[in-house]
């Protein structure tokens, strides 16, 4: 068996997942493959964890030919037309894709290893694809018996162009009339790109897999995935013998932060995301105040700040590259905050669990799959700040019972959240994949 993971990107949530899991499949001695949009670089701490001998970046199909000038001239007409219609999105919304990615780009991609016409003997199993995998041509070059698994990051495979909808409901209908795009209308750029989506994936003998029970009911419930073979959820998986705890005297020296301080812990890729919830936290922090000897630990792109509120002093040390530094931040936490408003199944707070520490969040997405109310942290309803607050004050007026829940959310990931637990469920499921493909392909002899 040999698993070709397609992954747009090397960084970022869905990729680490992405990663995650094609180390877990090696470790087990599944030959799995991970194919990513050329173009990118490896970082240090990248190449020192990863053996990037498996990593193998999509070029264009076909090279030096004038039908590969005539594709890129028309994928330029196209990006700058979508960018047209897409400029300006109402109220900040975030990154909203064309179903057009590298075009004419077949199964197998040219410069991957399995590039001899026998995709029989391989597993295709899609990521986040959005700027890479162009829909009709690579859909279209697939055999109708070809088995795809599509673990699904965010809401993109069910809509017209955004990966979230922001509460909007008309991708359950087709898109169109979108409140995420500048030029809205009933036949937009949502629409036609819904329709482009629902073509290329007819026929196609595609698994749908969804990390939390929130994706996984969008996803049984969308048209563009209707006539998926099956729906299955597996939760993302931590590599714990990566991440787990460490003292937290040690971890505050290292940090050069206050041993006896409370420290209140958030972080996100983008800390400027509106679903991240960075609004919502600073008004639930302005309600704690500064009189408390209360730190914010922050990481990630972008600042968390507001001069015009009362807050407790935050500590930002940007983005985190590496392992330790992820152990050292987590592991300095009392608590670690998730304020989304919308989202999967959010990595950070897996995290955070994973090295101890409890999560505070609201009930939103997948976040209520991990966090148990009274066991592994505490719940908000869904945006409210000041209930929010009150949470965050209940941990600071209690960190013996922070620390106890801590021990317990460790317990859960290592019982329901291990990288290797989630590697077995994939397997499995890939072995009932072949095996149902290789009984077709017998009768059919």
């Amino acid at each position: 068996m040999i698993v070709s993971h397609f992954n747009s990107f090397l960084r970022g949530g869905a990729a680490t997942a992405a990663r995650q899991l094609h180390a877990a499949l090696r470790n087990r001695g599944i030959k799995s493959r991970f194919q990513y949009l050329a173009g990118q670089s490896f970082t240090d701490s990248q190449r020192a964890e990863i053996d990037t001998d498996d990593f193998y970046s999509t070029q264009w199909a076909r090279q030096g030919t004038l039908e590969n000038a005539l594709d890129r001239v028309r994928f330029r007409v196209h990006r700058q037309s979508w960018k047209r219609a897409t400029r300006g999105a109402k109220d900040g919304p975030e990154i909203f894709t064309s179903p057009h990615g590298q075009p004419y780009t077949p199964w197998p991609p040219l410069d991957h290893p399995a590039a001899d016409g026998q995709t029989r003997s391989h597993l295709i199993h899609l990521h986040w694809i959005s700027k890479f995998i162009d829909f009709p041509s690579f859909f279209g070059s697939l055999d109708p018996g070809q088995p795809v698994v599509w673990t699904l990051h965010d809401m993109n495979a069910l809509t017209g162009g955004c990966h979230f909808s922001g509460g909007c409901q008309r991708f359950r209908v087709g898109c169109g009339n979108c409140p995420q795009v500048k030029r809205s209308g009933q036949t937009d750029v949502s629409f036609r790109s819904f329709e482009t989506k629902r073509r290329a994936l007819q026929k196609i003998n595609l698994h749908i897999v969804a990390p939390s029970r929130w994706l996984l009911g969008l996803a049984q419930s969308s048209p563009l995935l209707d006539q998926a073979k099956s729906f299955t959820r597996i939760p993302y998986g931590m590599p714990t013998d990566k991440l787990y705890p460490m003292q937290k005297q040690f971890a505050r020296e290292a940090l050069g932060i206050e041993s006896d301080a409370f420290i209140i812990g958030f972080g996100a890729m983008n800390l400027a995301s509106r679903r991240k919830g960075a609004t919502e936290l600073l008004a639930a922090l302005e309600r704690v105040g500064s009189d408390r000897n209360v730190r914010g630990l922050v990481f990630g792109s972008g600042t968390l700040s507001d001069a015009t509120k009362t807050l407790p002093e935050m500590i930002q040390i940007g983005n985190v590259q590496d392992d330790r530094t992820r152990r050292l931040v987590y592991s300095a936490a009392d608590v670690f905050v998730l304020p989304s408003t919308e989202d999967n199944l959010p990595l950070t707070g897996l995290e955070a669990m994973a090295c101890g520490t409890p999560v505070i969040g609201f009930d939103a997405g997948g976040i209520p799959d991990y966090v148990i109310p009274g066991k592994t942290g505490l719940l908000a309803d869904n945006g409210d700040a000041a209930q929010l607050a009150r949470r965050l004050q209940t941990a600071i007026a209690n960190p013996d019972a922070m620390q106890a829940m801590g021990a317990q959310a460790r317990d859960l990931i290592m019982d329901q959240f291990q990288s290797d637990t989630q590697a077995q469920c994939y397997m499995e499921l890939y072995r009932n994949l072949i095996g149902a493909d290789n009984q077709t392909q017998r009768r059919a002899a």
